[in-house]
């Protein structure tokens, strides 16, 4: 390795160090489905895939900012958005997800997107801004869920859509391939799987500090060796 090589895997060691301590915080609001058209042991699936996936991919860590909301006709808040930074931060987001119900109702998804942009707009915060809609239908009732979408997209967030069956309408974010995802899954049994693919790619995380220091151990290493093998 020649010196400029070192100084430069050095350096680019220390900027991967000061990008993690920096990361932006993703805003992400969590808009989930409690219309009628979803069972009891559906909705009961959903819950606990929630529970499971936050309680396995959030880290209590400061990266990360929640917001929840339900929907049927109208959108009800379960949880306002906060930065999750301390181990009662990360409790309190699950057991607001603990006590959802469902109240049942018609399905509207556009004034979701609406309650969520307007919340994420408030909170503000400069990392990725995202509104995650989950639903097994189409809207219904209410504002047209396109229009909200892209009110959201000129705004810069993204809008993702995790589909659940062969009835949702995940098209209202097709306006812009850059800010909108779809995550399907195919039945409330594969919810969950479908739901961390989703959270992992939305989640700010940072490298592991143990895989930095070995990094950084084994550059400092090889400088070790550099200069020996020179003096020899």
């Amino acid at each position: 390795m020649t010196r400029s090589k070192l100084f430069g895997a050095l350096f680019a060691s220390a900027m991967v160090v000061a990008t993690a301590s920096s990361a932006q915080a993703a805003v992400i609001a969590l808009v989930i489905d409690e219309t009628g058209s979803i069972s009891a042991t559906n909705y009961a699936l959903q819950k606990q895939g929630y529970i499971n996936a936050v309680t396995d991919l959030v880290q209590a860590d400061g990266l990360n900012s929640i917001g929840v909301w339900q929907f049927n006709d109208a959108s009800h808040l379960v949880y306002s958005i906060h930065t999750i930074t301390t181990a009662a931060d990360k409790t309190n987001l699950l057991n607001a997800l603990n006590g959802m119900t469902q109240a049942g109702g018609t399905t509207g998804i556009g004034d979701a997107i609406v309650t969520a942009t307007t919340a994420i707009t408030a909170f503000g915060g400069t990392g990725n801004k995202i509104i995650d809609v989950s639903t097994d239908g189409q809207n219904n009732t209410g504002s047209n869920p396109t229009t909200a979408a892209n009110a959201a997209f000129a705004l810069g967030y993204h809008v993702n859509c995790l589909g659940i069956g062969g009835s949702a309408d995940c098209s209202f974010n097709n306006g812009n391939a850059a800010l909108g995802a779809d995550f399907p899954a195919a039945t409330f049994a594969d919810f969950e799987a479908a739901l961390r693919t989703k959270l992992t790619a939305e989640l700010t995380f940072v490298p592991e500090p143990v895989t930095l220091t070995i990094f950084g151990a084994g550059l400092l290493g090889a400088a070790g060796m550099r200069r020996r093998l020179k003096k020899a």
